[in-house]
């Protein structure tokens, strides 16, 4: 089971609030971080059968300069909601 698209759109949500939520980012650094969390995103859409840690694990990596950018509560706040959507699948 892959997650479904208005599921995907839930995250880029989730991810477009804590940017808003963080400080000191400029225009053009919030496009390249669209950018980066656009394509992370679009990857996990296609994996099958996905796990939050594994999801997490991943973005952790991939954009851990995002997350630095964002509230600490965000990280928390990321792995509630994707719990919620795979235990629904």
């Amino acid at each position: 089971m892959s997650i479904a698209p208005n599921d995907v759109e839930k995250i880029r949500q989730l991810f477009e609030d804590g940017l808003k939520r963080g400080k000191g980012i400029d225009r053009v650094e919030k496009i390249k971080i669209r950018a980066k969390i656009r394509r992370e995103i679009s990857l996990i859409s296609s994996l099958k059968n996905p796990t939050t840690d594994m999801i997490l694990s991943r973005w952790k990596y991939k954009l851990s300069e995002v997350f630095s950018l964002f509230p600490s509560q965000f990280g928390n706040d990321l792995q509630g909601h994707l719990q919620k959507i795979l235990k629904n699948k």
